[in-house]
């Protein structure tokens, strides 16, 4: 077979990212200033006139606030763009303008020309493409926050997806954090409800692992493994002999991205088949093996319509941020879980202390309000998913405790997993989830907790 590296069309090209500290800082507080200024004037104004009389402006802001960040994220790219795609994910809190807005940053990330990504492929090979590979299309299938994804053939024949880290994308990480944290502080001064900091913290422990293809590989493979005994789900296999630290090759995967809900519909898939078997996915990931995904954004879930009347299967692709959690603090989860669904205080109480959580009064009430705004509001609702007026109504209660009594301390493996609910929660409205999660809990759950009870 002869080897070839292919493209067409002519090449376009693609506006850098900006560099350094001040450049990746200025552009990005000074939109979100500037937004922020002008939903506080907002505020006033519906108190002013009232919410029914500024319905049309509010939808107004919303909907240019949304495209203000997606164009701003698209310029500076990096973690930026991974936290649009985030937020576009949570469509059970947001309001449409963002979730409709913000998911579109996964298909506007402008790709990097192959005069640029091809010397981190042969450099990092230490071999031309077209020695590396039998067939390269150079032009890319998919471009991300920190690499975009080529399709290729090996030698063997086998099709494979390449993905090629951006060059100088590990600096860009580093000052994104410093802004990040930056921008966290800021808002903890200026608004109370919500912090950020916790979130910024957990994604500077995590952003070393993200730029690691190596270690993207391996936890790739361990998930491969811990789940080889489903049918349901699909981890594309690692070849190693073309892949390092900035190149990973691995199965090319034919599939919908999973919030595509028109095309799945299409095709003949039960999109709340396919919500059910994400659920209980994440709940062997996290509470039986203790393993999970921790970056199930739509970009990183797609769905594989099954043949012949056949459930459909979800592939899982890109394990940089993947989580181990210590076998102790697992089993505390459990009991914690468990304790939350079967409303005992002291055991929620003892387990949260236990895990690391601290607030300034050791108070049990609070304990219990952040257990329920953790899982039992959702749970005892009857739906599948946490919808925008109980997030609402939870963080409002949830404000009152803590501003008596706050947080000075939370896990950090918490937090990931609260993003991870979250953003299920999200998908799970997008597909018209119909699971009760509470059925679907109870296997994983600790007996000794007297769940049912």
């Amino acid at each position: 077979m002869t080897s070839t590296a292919t493209s067409t069309g002519p090449v376009r090209r693609t506006p850098r990212p900006p560099t350094g500290r001040i450049g990746r800082t200025i552009p990005i507080a000074a939109t979100i200033i500037r937004l922020w200024l002008l939903w506080r004037w907002l505020r006033i104004k519906r108190r002013i006139y009232g919410a029914e009389a500024m319905r049309d402006a509010t939808h107004q802001f919303h909907l240019g606030a949304a495209r203000a960040v997606v164009r701003r994220a698209i310029r500076q790219q990096g973690l930026i763009i991974k936290t649009c795609q985030f937020l576009g994910s949570r469509a059970d809190v947001l309001m449409d303008e963002y979730v409709r807005t913000l998911s579109l940053v996964h298909d506007q990330v402008p790709p990097r020309p192959w005069v640029e990504m091809r010397p981190i492929v042969e450099g990092e090979l230490g071999m031309p493409v077209t020695e590396a590979y039998a067939e390269f299309d150079t032009r890319p299938i998919a471009a991300a926050s920190l690499a975009q994804v080529y399709r290729a053939r090996l030698h063997d024949g086998t099709p494979v997806a390449v993905k090629v880290q951006y060059p100088g994308i590990a600096n860009i990480v580093r000052w994104d954090l410093d802004v990040i944290d930056m921008l966290a502080r800021i808002w903890a001064r200026l608004e109370t409800v919500i912090d950020f900091r916790p979130i910024a913290q957990e994604m500077r422990r995590n952003a070393p692992e993200e730029v690691d293809f190596v270690h993207e590989g391996r936890a790739s493979e361990h998930v491969a493994r811990l789940l080889a005994d489903r049918d349901d789900v699909v981890v594309p296999k690692i070849y190693w002999e073309r892949s390092t630290g900035r190149v990973l090759t691995m199965d090319f995967i034919e599939g919908v991205k999973i919030n595509d809900v028109e095309t799945l519909h299409a095709r003949g898939v039960d999109t709340a088949q396919v919500a059910g078997t994400l659920i209980d996915l994440f709940n062997t990931m996290i509470l039986k093996y203790g393993v999970f995904h921790a970056d199930p954004h739509p970009g990183n879930l797609f769905v594989i319509p099954g043949e012949a009347g056949q459930p459909a299967k979800i592939a899982l692709v890109d394990f940089g941020l993947t989580k181990v959690i210590p076998e102790e603090f697992r089993q505390q989860l459990i009991v914690l879980t468990s304790a939350i669904v079967a409303q005992r205080p002291e055991l929620i109480t003892d387990t949260m202390t236990d895990m690391g959580f601290r607030t300034r009064d050791e108070d049990p009430e609070t304990y219990t309000a952040l257990g329920e705004a953790f899982l039992g509001d959702v749970l005892r609702s009857g739906r599948p998913y946490a919808d925008q007026e109980m997030v609402a109504e939870v963080n409002q209660r949830l404000g009152r405790v803590l501003r008596g009594n706050p947080l000075v301390d939370v896990p950090g493996d918490v937090i990931l997993i609260a993003r991870v609910m979250g953003l299920l929660s999200g998908l799970g409205k997008t597909l018209d989830s119909r699971t009760d999660l509470l059925s679907a809990l109870i296997p994983y759950l600790d007996p000794d907790a007297e769940v049912a009870s």
